[in-house]
């Protein structure tokens, strides 16, 4: 196993593995087991793969090599980062994709507490018997109580906690839990597998119907969850890398974060499809009108009633919801981590970066632990506004050469990548994305076909427009009038 040494200077991952299980933890969330397997089970099973793996080389890990490229050679988080690398007038737009990872991580940590409580729930034996209706009863009396916000309060403690140990301590945990989680959704997918039934779902999964390739939508849907499972243009992958020593391997790296990304989404649509599928009909369901019913509605109401059709279910639903809790927390700890890698490159040491991101974080998520409209409103706003950060990277990969860049990145890399990927990530990756961009905005205002512009409608592109436009004034403001000082002052110190 290649161990990266210690540099005189800075915090580095103590061997390559310890990397992989890091970064496989933001890309294994939970949008690899609510999200794909609905995604998958609606727009034609296996034949969905098809646009998935088109837009995974075309889209995410171009954007991946490019976070890496910035991450490794500057050793900074993305403010610092995007000064250092392409000039300081870029500061902005690195604290833009800094700003998406905060705004999200407000409201992931409430969804984290959502997927421990119903882990707690498993222990108590909620998984154990079924009744009609007791999914949705729970669910509600969950969700308009005071349990969010104590479980949300429980994800920062140990979110504080896992940052205040720094790089090692994300490398320890993402150690433990990544092969964790793989291990429970494997338990939870083969104990599908051997129900009665379950030849249909699997014959579903990986049938390839080339018919369903002409649906855009299958391929609109298929980009935007690449985009949003991978990571890609987060800036996650930016931070994780600037942990980098200067040869260690980006694009080896990349590409194993995309295919493990694809392969840690098949387990979890394995988990579910085939458990929805197999036990759904026992309780006179269609099993489509339980994969329509969106993430929360399939996650925490449906399942709930499902798992205890499953022999020994009250196993499998706690251990389903404890591999669904390890797939949020890793996400969250490297979202957190955007921010507290942000606040140290400016001298602050970490245990205080860690301790501003744990109260910020919990303070400014309360809102979306006692109202579930603010949570999805917020979700709708920066969920879309990761593509604006994913585009941005782009255009700083094409601004600063992409020949140039292209060597950075194979300069110690076992696959060297070729000019294919001055071609995706300069022009192919942009264009894909704003199409996919366009395309949301477009499906906003059928859904607010009167008032599409008001910002107070909670999936509107009026508040889109509105938080974004907030947001780039506060922070071009922030950034040119106050930061640019040290910001100037950090590039002088290092040269």
């Amino acid at each position: 196993m290649e161990v990266y040494l210690l540099a005189e200077k800075g915090e580095h991952w103590g061997t390559r593995l310890g990397f992989i299980f890091a970064i496989l933890g933001v890309m294994i969330g939970s949008g690899n087991i609510w999200r794909f397997p609905r995604m998958m089970a609606m727009y034609g099973g296996g034949a969905f793969l098809i646009p998935y793996s088109i837009a995974l080389f075309t889209v995410a890990i171009p954007l991946l090599i490019a976070e890496g490229i910035i991450g490794r050679e500057t050793g900074k988080s993305t403010i610092l980062g995007f000064a250092k690398y392409a000039g300081k007038k870029y500061a902005w737009l690195g604290a833009w994709v800094a700003w998406v990872n905060i705004a999200i991580m407000f409201y992931y940590a409430v969804v984290n507490g959502w997927a421990l409580a119903y882990f707690v729930k498993g222990l108590t034996g909620l998984y154990a018997s079924h009744a009609p209706g007791k999914g949705l009863k729970t669910w509600n009396a969950f969700i308009s109580g005071w349990q969010p916000l104590l479980f949300t309060i429980l994800v920062w403690i140990f979110t504080w906690y896992v940052m205040a140990r720094g790089v090692r301590g994300i490398e320890k945990v993402a150690t433990f839990m990544v092969p964790s989680l793989l291990v429970f959704l494997a338990i939870v997918a083969i104990r599908a597998i051997l129900m009665p039934g379950s030849e249909v779902a699997l014959n579903y999964m990986f049938k390839f119907d080339i018919s369903k390739l002409s649906n855009a939508e299958a391929w609109l849907q298929a980009y935007s969850q690449v985009l949003w499972s991978t990571g890609a243009g987060w800036g996650i992958f930016l931070t994780y890398t600037s942990y980098f020593r200067k040869n260690d391997d980006i694009n080896l790296n990349a590409h194993i974060t995309g295919f493990g990304d694809t392969s840690g989404a098949l387990l979890g649509g394995l988990a579910v499809i085939t458990t929805v599928a197999v036990t759904a009909p026992l309780i006179g369901l269609d099993p489509f009108k339980v994969y329509a019913e969106g993430n929360v509605g399939l996650t925490f109401i449906w399942l709930t009633e499902l798992f205890p059709k499953v022999p020994l279910g009250f196993l499998i639903g706690t251990l389903f919801y404890l591999a669904l809790f390890f797939a949020a927390f890793t996400s969250q700890i490297a979202i957190t981590d955007v921010f507290v890698k942000n606040v140290a490159d400016f001298g602050v040491p970490r245990q205080k970066a860690a301790t501003y991101a744990a109260v910020i974080g919990l303070v400014a998520g309360v809102p979306a632990a006692i109202s579930i409209n603010w949570l999805n409103n917020q979700d709708w706003a920066w969920g879309v506004g990761l593509l604006v950060s994913s585009v941005v990277i782009s255009y700083v990969m094409l601004k600063t050469g992409l020949e140039r860049n292209r060597e950075i990145a194979n300069k110690g890399s076992d696959i060297k990548i070729g000019k294919w990927w001055d071609v995706m990530v300069g022009y192919v990756t942009p264009l894909n994305i704003i199409i996919v961009m366009l395309w949301w905005i477009k499906q906003s205002i059928s859904w607010y076909p009167e008032t599409w512009w008001k910002p107070t409608e909670t999936f509107s592109t009026g508040t889109v427009i509105f938080q974004w436009a907030l947001a780039m004034i506060v922070i071009y403001a922030i950034v040119n009038k106050f930061l640019m000082p040290k910001i100037e002052a950090k590039l002088a110190e290092e040269g």
